[in-house]
């Protein structure tokens, strides 16, 4: 077939990377119209259908020639200009505006993409399953134009996506777009509108493909056009463990679906391996781990970590210490000889938890003390003041003559959660109580 651009009206062939021999194009075509042929290095004959023998002058076999067929021969040429070239494209065009193709390599049936999708998820104690899928066939758009690559004849393909977009070359290839077969079982339906309008947009996009080397230029006329059905799959995927399943949704072309991880709408993790916790909750096996207190499976981010200890427990077992703010086990805490605050054991010493040994000066206009000193007006009083903070207290610490003063005031309330005195040089204080305490105060 010599399948050089035409040069009718300056017209040009749309550009495009996806070509083939013309050679191939031809063995398409009789794949299409279902004739069955013999083949050879030079050529192919195939027998002629009655009906067909009218236009090669009665003859009930033709010889194709692959190449050029020798003058005079029995031979016939494949050039689109002969006869053979004409009858190929009628009988093409005959079946309607477009040709009913798909490709050659893409799944075929539901099981096709199940068994791929399964096959990729592991889930412990459980099982996974399809909870639905269904293939559905969405119609592309093949304009073939002759052309010359080279210096030889091809035939320069231009697709359109269902949409009535143009298709990447990334995304014909991998559909499979450049090997067409014919639909060997009934062909799905498409109406003469929605081949019209793919048409349309399909010599738009060509006009477009052409208009790159010269604006003012006619677009070639296609050899044929061709419907190719591509498979598009919709489903959900079930995980099931004990009484508890969730769903897994897929979406995507058949040939180029692959697994992908279940995203946990709890941890927000991903994975193709999944387990449950003790409660039921599917998730990532690699989010669900005992708590080191009570066993339990849950998931990572409902455990915290015991800043005495390390060991990672569900929170009901632990406090916030009111020095760190961290938590700690329940059994990790002791009262501090200070402030008498019950602190985690990360912050306790025996001569005070950690707030108790950094108290820092402050100013006599510090509000903190202003808020205390208003409140209990018997401690303005005292002078040179020394303040730390916990998460629930103030303390503060004041000497006065050869007399040393600790109050511990709550944040919210400013009560006086614990006093205490002490000489100037003692080690040791000594809770005040009952009188002494009302004395201090006023």
């Amino acid at each position: 077939m010599n399948t050089s651009p035409s040069s009718v009206d300056n017209a040009l062939v749309p550009e495009s990377s996806h070509c083939e021999e013309h050679v191939d194009f031809v063995r398409w075509a009789l794949a299409q119209l279902g004739i069955s042929y013999a083949e050879d290095a030079d050529g192919a004959r195939f027998s002629l259908d009655e009906a067909d023998r009218e236009v090669f002058e009665g003859q009930s076999e033709l010889r194709l020639a692959w190449r050029s067929a020798p003058t005079g021969s029995s031979w016939e040429p494949i050039d689109v200009q002969s006869r053979f070239g004409h009858w190929l494209l009628e009988k093409l065009r005959s079946a309607g505006p477009a040709v009913p193709t798909q490709p050659r390599f893409q799944p075929a049936a539901v099981n096709d993409v199940a068994s791929k999708l399964l096959a990729a998820y592991r889930v412990d104690g459980g099982q996974v399953h399809l909870g639905g899928c269904q293939l559905e066939d969405f119609p592309f758009l093949r304009l073939s134009f002759a052309a010359s690559e080279k210096g030889r004849p091809s035939v320069r393909h231009v697709f359109v996506a269902h949409d009535g977009s143009s298709v990447s070359d990334d995304l014909a290839l991998n559909l499979g777009l450049l090997e067409l077969e014919p639909i060997h079982k009934s062909q799905p339906r498409i109406d003469h509108i929605t081949i019209n309008t793919l048409l349309a947009a399909g010599r738009r996009i060509a006009a477009k493909k052409s208009s790159v080397r010269d604006p003012s230029a006619t677009v070639a006329e296609p050899l044929v056009a061709a419907i190719v059905w591509v498979k598009h799959v919709s489903g959900k995927l079930l995980f099931t463990v004990g009484g508890t399943t969730i769903e897994h949704p897929f979406s995507g072309w058949a040939k180029l679906i692959e697994a992908q991880p279940y995203v946990s709408k709890t941890s927000g993790a991903s994975s193709f391996h999944l387990g449950a916790t003790d409660d039921g909750r599917i998730d990532a096996v690699d989010q669900i781990v005992p708590c080191e207190c009570s066993g339990r499976r849950v998931l990572v981010q409902e455990l915290v970590t015991c800043c005495v200890t390390g060991r990672h427990v569900l929170e009901e077992f632990t406090e916030l210490c009111p020095v760190s703010g961290r938590p700690a086990l329940s059994d990790e805490f002791a009262i501090c000889p200070m402030c008498r605050q019950r602190v985690s054991q990360s912050v306790w010493q025996e001569k005070g938890c950690d707030a108790c040994r950094q108290l820092t000066k402050i100013r006599a206009n510090d509000p903190r003390l202003a808020w205390i000193l208003g409140e209990h007006k018997g401690l303005d009083r005292w002078r040179r003041w020394r303040l730390a903070e916990t998460q629930q207290a103030y303390i503060a610490q004041s000497e006065r003559l050869m007399k040393r003063l600790l109050i511990v005031v709550d944040k919210e309330s400013l009560t006086i959660r614990h006093l205490a005195t002490s000489g100037k040089w003692a080690s040791l204080w000594t809770p005040a109580t009952g009188t002494a305490r009302d004395e201090l105060l006023r």
